[in-house]
C-alpha cells in the first residue's frame, strides 16, 4: 500500500502551481497549459462508446484489442465502467484486484494490470462496487504518481465506456485522441448514438467521431446507418462522422459470450471475426489518426480531475 495521503497533498500543491513555469516537470507543464509534452511518444488512446447498452461495445473492444495484438501492437484495455465492469468476464481472465483498489489506495496500478489472451493487457474495474464512481476528483489524483511508467509500455489503449452519457463517459472521451461510436441498425441505437455525439460535442467540443455498425445484416444496411447518422450529425451538430466498417450479425458472437472467449479466437473464420479484423486494419493503417491530446499521465490527469480550470480555481 502506498502513502495515499502524502501523495494527495503533494498533487494538490502541484495543481495550484501556475503553468507553464520554468523548471516544471514536462508532464506538469503540459497539464497546466493543455499542451501535450513531446518528451515521450504517447500511446494511441481510443474511447469506444455508443450511448445505448447492448450494442456490443465491450465485445467490440475486446476483439479489436486482440486483433491489435496480432498486428504487433502492445495493447492495453481499460474497463471504464466503474460500477458494472465485465471486460474480464468476456476475456475469461481472473482479476484479484481492480481499479477500485487503486483508487482506494490499497494497490498500485502495476499490480492490477492482468494479462489476457495472447498477451493482451487489461486494467479491470469492479462490478457492483459503486464507491469508485463516488470518489472526488482530488482523491483520484493519487493515480498520477503511478501512470507515468506506463507511457512507454503500450502502443494503443482502448477504453470501454459504460452505457449512457455520464460524467465518466465524458471524461474518458475527453482524454482520448479518438472516439469510436458503436451502433446497431435499431432505431433506439441510432437515437442514442446521436444523443452521445450531441453531448460530447457540447461538453467536450468533440467534432469528429468514427463509426462501427454492429450486428449488420448486410454491408448495405450498415452503410444506410452511417449515412443517416452522418447526415443528421452534419446538419444539426456540424460534426463529422467517419465510417470504419461493420461487424455482421453472426451466431459466433452470442456463442463466444457463453463460452467466455473472444470470437476472433474461438471462431476465427466467422463473419464477425472477418469483420472485426478488417476494422482493426482500417483503424491502424487507413483511418486518420488525430494528434494525441497528451502523454499517458496527461490523459489520466484529465480523466481524474475533470476540466483543469475547475481544479485550478
Amino acid at each position: 500500500m502506498f502513502d495515499q495521503a502524502t501523495t494527495l497533498r503533494r498533487l494538490m500543491e502541484e495543481a495550484r502551481l501556475p503553468a507553464p513555469f520554468a523548471g516544471a516537470p514536462a508532464t506538469l507543464r503540459s497539464f497546466g497549459s493543455a499542451v501535450p509534452s513531446t518528451d515521450k511518444k504517447a500511446p494511441r488512446v481510443i474511447t469506444v462508446t455508443g450511448g445505448k447498452g447492448g450494442v456490443g461495445k465491450t465485445l467490440t473492444t475486446a476483439n479489436l484489442g486482440l486483433c491489435f495484438v496480432r498486428e504487433g501492437m502492445r495493447t492495453l484495455l481499460i474497463d471504464g465502467d466503474l460500477g458494472l465492469a465485465n471486460l474480464d468476464v468476456v476475456l475469461n481472465v481472473r482479476a484479484d484486484s481492480t481499479l477500485d483498489d487503486v483508487l482506494s489506495g490499497e494497490r498500485e496500478l502495476k499490480d492490477v494490470i492482468v494479462t489476457g489472451p495472447e498477451g493482451l493487457r487489461l486494467i479491470p474495474a469492479s462490478s457492483g462496487m459503486p464507491k469508485v464512481s463516488e470518489l472526488g476528483k482530488m482523491q483520484k489524483l493519487v493515480l498520477l504518481d503511478q501512470i507515468e511508467c506506463l507511457q512507454d509500455d503500450f502502443d494503443i489503449v482502448l477504453i470501454d465506456t459504460p452505457a449512457g452519457v455520464s460524467k465518466n463517459v465524458q471524461y474518458w472521451a475527453a482524454s482520448a485522441s479518438e472516439v469510436v461510436l458503436v451502433a446497431t441498425p435499431e432505431p433506439t441505437s441510432l437515437a442514442d448514438a446521436y444523443a452521445t455525439m450531441k453531448v460530447l460535442f457540447q461538453t467536450n467540443n468533440e467534432t469528429v467521431f468514427k463509426l462501427i455498425v454492429n450486428m449488420a445484416k448486410s454491408d448495405e444496411e450498415a452503410l444506410r446507418v452511417y449515412e443517416r447518422l452522418s447526415s443528421v450529425a452534419a446538419e444539426y451538430l456540424q460534426v463529422k462522422v467517419d465510417y470504419l466498417g461493420n461487424i455482421p450479425l453472426c451466431d459466433s458472437v452470442r456463442n463466444s459470450v457463453r463460452e467466455r472467449a473472444p470470437y476472433v479466437q474461438r471462431y476465427p473464420f466467422s463473419a464477425a471475426s472477418r469483420g472485426v479484423r478488417s476494422l482493426a486494419r482500417e483503424i491502424l493503417f487507413n483511418s486518420d489518426r488525430p494528434q494525441p491530446k497528451g502523454t499517458m499521465q496527461f490523459f489520466w490527469k484529465r480523466l481524474v480531475s475533470g476540466q483543469h480550470n475547475e481544479l485550478m480555481s
